[in-house]
């Protein structure tokens, strides 16, 4: 997506003080499978204790069903028990919304547009020793995980306000990738050991994707790493067919632009995003994921879904949020998209049983009425069977293209607010 700011997403000054709002806050009762909150331990996060695990795990064939956890690291992020605990309630959180996927996403920093270092910020991003701690939780928990480091775009606002990821021009090019196999080896090494199931080797580098470097790259990684490597591609070159992706998976960050009023109802959406996804050719769709969709919870988002910074000040509307979700996992179902979708975003941090710590960030489901969609969208899929077979998908293709809409009852239960 072309963001402005992924770092506009709240970090809370420590951990101990988001723990501690699940006794402090006044929170509404929760649906049954809302995830409870657990005795806080010794070292102010919860006491570790038995991960749920995945009712049907992930296998080749099926469709990655997953949300996106964005992880920036806390300094009060000391202790190994500390990340476990937290692993492992975002994790049941997952299974709760019956995800069999979860895309790890992390931020790594650059200097500027024309920088030829890319680095690894302590306070910001996790350590590898950090993340095998979550892959080993996830592995417990037979949850599908993809690893996925992000270009944080800060310092390429600094100088321009209109530059992104996607718009980087380093001086020397073969120096920028030195720098970036350097901070990538360690992650993908944890990738290895931990057995994740994707390493994502790029997003959104769209003015480095035809350099010749990507080759040494890939081979270096595959040095450590033997799972699926992909490349997630910006929406606009997945539409205009014009990237020049370094290795031959690739999924598409799907932040269309669809021409609807903000009144858009969920069959008007999902129309919109048949057209935008069908134009396609399908043997492309059997094989796509959308690593990434989301949209902030707020009036007009559908023009540019992808410029929340030029909303920062509107106030919230989840109703645009929900018709937006439910909309993308009709489309899914209709145009057979076979690889399966990955909604933004919770924060590492956040504790469902104590959410109003994040209220105020735009992006999340966490506590909205796109949770519930994320949910029954989930079941649903699960629900038609997952095998991906041409054979299979061409049987359900009739059937799938039943919209739900957010003013009927959805096949499992309404999709109201979680209060």
């Amino acid at each position: 997506m072309t963001s402005r700011n992924r770092l506009a997403i709240i970090m809370l000054a420590g951990t101990a003080v988001l723990l501690t709002l699940v006794t402090a806050c006044s929170i509404p009762s929760r649906p049954l499978w809302w995830p409870g909150a657990k005795q806080a331990g010794s070292d102010g996060g919860d006491a570790a204790g038995s991960v749920l695990a995945v009712r049907d795990p992930w296998h080749a064939g099926m469709r990655q069903l997953g949300i996106q956890v964005y992880w920036t690291a806390n300094r009060t992020d000391t202790s190994d028990a500390l990340i476990r605990a937290k692993a492992e309630r975002i994790i049941d959180y997952a299974i709760r919304l019956n995800a069999n996927s979860i895309a790890v996403t992390f931020p790594f920093f650059t200097y500027g547009l024309d920088a030829n270092t890319v680095y690894a910020n302590p306070e910001v991003t996790p350590t590898a020793g950090h993340i095998a701690v979550f892959l080993a939780v996830a592995r417990q928990a037979h949850i599908r995980v993809t690893l996925r480091p992000v270009l944080n775009e800060n310092a390429l606002i600094a100088q321009n306000p209109f530059a992104w990821r996607g718009s980087i021009t380093p001086q020397n090019r073969a120096a920028w990738f030195h720098s970036y196999r350097k901070l990538l080896l360690p992650y993908a090494a944890a990738a290895q050991a931990g057995h994740a199931a994707t390493f994502v080797l790029g997003t959104e580098l769209d003015s480095l994707e035809g350099s010749p470097q990507w080759g040494d790259l890939v081979r270096s990684i595959r040095s450590v790493y033997s799972g699926q490597l992909t490349y997630d591609e910006n929406y606009d070159e997945f539409s205009a067919g014009t990237a020049k992706l370094p290795v031959q998976s690739h999924d598409v960050d799907a932040y269309p632009s669809l021409g609807v009023p903000p009144s858009a109802s969920v069959a008007q959406l999902t129309s919109s995003w048949d057209a935008w996804l069908g134009a396609h050719p399908l043997a492309v769709r059997r094989e796509l994921t959308i690593s990434e969709t989301g949209i902030d919870a707020v009036a007009g988002s559908y023009v540019n879904p992808w410029d929340w910074a030029g909303r920062a000040n509107l106030p919230i509307d989840t109703h645009v949020q929900a018709v937006w979700y439910q909309a993308a996992c009709n489309a899914l179902s209709a145009e057979q998209i076979g690889g399966g979708i990955y909604y933004w975003e919770v924060n590492f941090d956040a504790n469902p049983s104590a959410p109003r710590a994040f209220e105020s960030d735009r992006l999340t489901f966490l506590d909205r009425p796109g949770q519930r969609v994320i949910r029954n969208c989930f079941a649903r899929l699960s629900s038609q069977g997952q095998e991906m077979s041409p054979a299979g998908l061409r049987a359900r293709s009739t059937d799938s293209r039943r919209l739900v809409d957010l003013e009927t009852p959805a096949p499992l239960g309404s999709l109201d607010v979680l209060r």
